[in-house]
């Protein structure tokens, strides 16, 4: 079966994100859809698995896993 990913809407928004232990990283949403957002970040920091996404200009708040994270760009799934 053929299960194609949701559309994306792409944007350039502010967000941050938080780490377990309370430190906060900036990046900006390049596309999102109800799921999760692509997220890219001014350095390539290594992401730890699991994050908490603010990304409200966007509507998109919560647990986030990091899918795939290449240079200062990562995928975020929301964890529903």
């Amino acid at each position: 079966m053929n299960q194609s990913r949701p559309k994306r809407a792409m944007v350039y928004r502010e967000a941050a994100i938080a780490y377990d232990s309370g430190y906060r990283r900036k990046g900006i949403v390049l596309d999102y859809s109800a799921s999760g957002a692509r997220i890219r970040f001014p350095t390539n920091e290594q992401l730890p698995a699991t994050v908490y996404l603010h990304a409200r200009a966007v509507g998109l708040e919560g647990p986030a896993r990091v899918v795939w994270q290449h240079g200062s760009e990562a995928g975020l799934a929301l964890q529903i």
